[in-house]
C-alpha cells in the first residue's frame, strides 16, 4: 500500500498534500500560508482588537482567488465539554461526502498524536501566544485560540478551515485532542472556511521575496507528521502503482 497523502504542521494549520506534488507547488502554498499567518501574528500582537483571520485571509487573497467562503459562529452550549473535532464536523455538514471524510479522519488522526510528539509542541506554541512572565491576573483571562486544517489539490487549490475561540482554560500541546470546558469558553466559536486556487499572474512576481520572509523560521514553524498520522492508520491509502 502506498500513502496518498502527506501531512504537515505549517505553525497553527495542519496542512494535508496530495502525494508526490511538484515541489514548486508545494512550496508556494506551505510558504505563502506561513507567511499569512505570520503577518496576522505581529498584527494582532500590535492590536488586539484586530481580527486575526481577516489578516490571515487578506495576505493570502494577494496571491489566492477565493471560489467560497462562508462563517459559521457555533454555540458550544451552556454546560459540559465540547472540542475542535465537533466543531469541524459542523463545519463539513455542507461539504462533499469525500472532502468531510478525509478531513474528519485526518484531525482524529491528528487528536490521537501523543502531546510528547515535538511537533505538538511546535503546533501548540503557534495556535495559542504564551509568555512566561504573565502576571496571575493576566493569565486567567480568556485568551485567543486559533486551529487551522489546510486540505490542498493537485489543481494549485486548497481547502480550509479556521476554528478561533477564546478560552480561560490551559490549552494541552495536543489542542486538537483537548475537550473544552464551556464555562471556560468565552462566546462562540467561530469557524471559518473557504476554497481557493493559486493566481499564477499573481504569485509569480512575488514568489522569491515571500520564500526569502519565510526562510527564517521554517525549521521552527513547519514539521512532516506524516509518518505519526501512518502509524494511527486513519488516512485512506492507495495500492501501489495505481
Amino acid at each position: 500500500m502506498a500513502r496518498e497523502y502527506s501531512v504537515f504542521v505549517n505553525a497553527a494549520a495542519i496542512v494535508l498534500l496530495p502525494s508526490n506534488p511538484a515541489e514548486s507547488a508545494t512550496n508556494d502554498l506551505m510558504n505563502s500560508v506561513l507567511l499569512a499567518q505570520l503577518v496576522a501574528n505581529k498584527r494582532a500582537e500590535a492590536a488586539s482588537a484586530l481580527d486575526w483571520y481577516d489578516t490571515y485571509v487578506g495576505v493570502l487573497g494577494d496571491f489566492w482567488l477565493t471560489s467560497a467562503r462562508s462563517r459559521q459562529d457555533i454555540q458550544p452550549g451552556k454546560n459540559g465539554t465540547t472540542s475542535p473535532l465537533e466543531w469541524i464536523a459542523a463545519v463539513l455538514a455542507s461539504s462533499t461526502e469525500d472532502e468531510a471524510r478525509l478531513v474528519t479522519a485526518l484531525l482524529k488522526g491528528v487528536a490521537r498524536l501523543s502531546d510528547s510528539l515535538p511537533a505538538m509542541g511546535l503546533l501548540r506554541k503557534h495556535v495559542q501566544k504564551e509568555s512566561d512572565d504573565e502576571p496571575a491576573e493576566i493569565s486567567l483571562q480568556s485568551k485567543p485560540v486559533r486551529l487551522v486544517v489546510i486540505v490542498a489539490q493537485d489543481n494549485a487549490s486548497m481547502t480550509s478551515v479556521c476554528l478561533q475561540f477564546k478560552t480561560r482554560q490551559m490549552l494541552d500541546p495536543n489542542p486538537w485532542g483537548q475537550r473544552f470546558h464551556v464555562e471556560d469558553m468565552e462566546g462562540c466559536v467561530s469557524a471559518h472556511f473557504f476554497h481557493a486556487h493559486l493566481s499564477e499572474t499573481l504569485y509569480a512576481p512575488a514568489r522569491e521575496a515571500v520564500a526569502r520572509k519565510v526562510e527564517g523560521v521554517l525549521s521552527d514553524s513547519i514539521v512532516d507528521i506524516t509518518e505519526a498520522i501512518d502509524a494511527l492508520a486513519f488516512l485512506p491509502t492507495e495500492e501501489a502503482g495505481t
